[in-house]
């Protein structure tokens, strides 16, 4: 996909994955909204490059109603790449994890994606094209104790994502489904301040399956996925052997159901 003159919805995009991932399309030639609830952050990080700020908080129904519609009116045309990236992390006991913070984290790693791909394939099919974006984790194919609620959440992600795709084979709409290990932000300084997780990080590292991610990295490689027209992001690449076994009955299935997939060229 050419992205010069593309607009490019980002949303959790005050900082993190999301900022990295804004600045890398505005650098390629995409017009970048940013959404996130710090509105002061986008503010200032859209005036840097030329996009706009649409404060929001995705973790409110009310507000994810229609948000699509509200940034094409807001920012003066049609958003041709949606990067649903926002995502919140709750680590310890699941048991001892209040029930809202449960329910905020499902609206916000997993229905706000859903809704807001709900909104926006309509619009890009009737435009004859679009991108969707949707950021999981690598915790979707392999979880670790205390973060059950963001493992399960980003497993649901990854399988809409995976199902999404098969929807959408013979449309103008192509996905990308990105699912990454550890990215040094306050998610991991989360995991490193409860021990059961820290434990299971630590493993990882000594058996060499997994390595801190830059967030550049990440975003550099979102970009080109979305440029060369890519289905999967998987980093690091040395931890791509989980997801992939797991893969393997998906795509035995797939082909059952569905054949051998063909897609439009345009």
């Amino acid at each position: 996909m050419e992205l010069i003159g593309k607009r490019v919805l980002v949303t959790g995009a005050s900082r993190g994955i999301g900022e990295a991932t804004a600045r890398r399309f505005a650098a390629v030639g995409a017009t970048v909204a940013l959404a996130a609830r710090s509105a002061d952050a986008i503010a200032a990080l859209a005036a840097e490059f030329g996009g706009t700020a649409h404060p929001v908080d995705l973790a409110e129904p009310a507000q994810v109603d229609g948000f699509v519609a509200r940034v094409e009116r807001e920012a003066g045309g049609p958003v041709d790449v949606l990067v649903n990236n926002a995502g919140v992390e709750l680590t310890g006991p699941f048991t001892a994890t209040a029930p809202d913070d449960i329910q905020r984290l499902y609206q916000l790693n997993l229905v706000t994606p859903v809704q807001l791909c709900h909104q926006a394939i309509p619009r890009m099919t009737e435009r004859g094209g679009g991108r969707i974006v949707n950021v999981s984790s690598a915790a979707a194919s392999v979880a670790t104790a205390g973060i059950v609620a963001y493992a399960s959440s980003k497993a649901g992600l990854s399988s809409f994502a995976r199902a999404l795709d098969l929807e959408l084979l013979g449309t103008p709409v192509k996905t990308v489904l990105v699912e990454i290990g550890f990215v040094p932000t306050e998610m991991v300084d989360q995991l490193e301040g409860y021990e059961p997780s820290r434990r299971a990080r630590e493993r990882l590292g000594r058996l060499r399956l997994s390595v801190d991610i830059p967030v550049v990295k990440v975003a550099d490689a979102i970009v080109a996925a979305v440029i060369a027209d890519r289905r999967r992001v998987r980093l690091p690449l040395r931890a791509a052997v989980w997801p992939a076994w797991m893969e393997v009955p998906q795509r035995a299935a797939d082909l059952f159901l569905h054949g051998v997939p063909r897609r439009p060229t345009t």
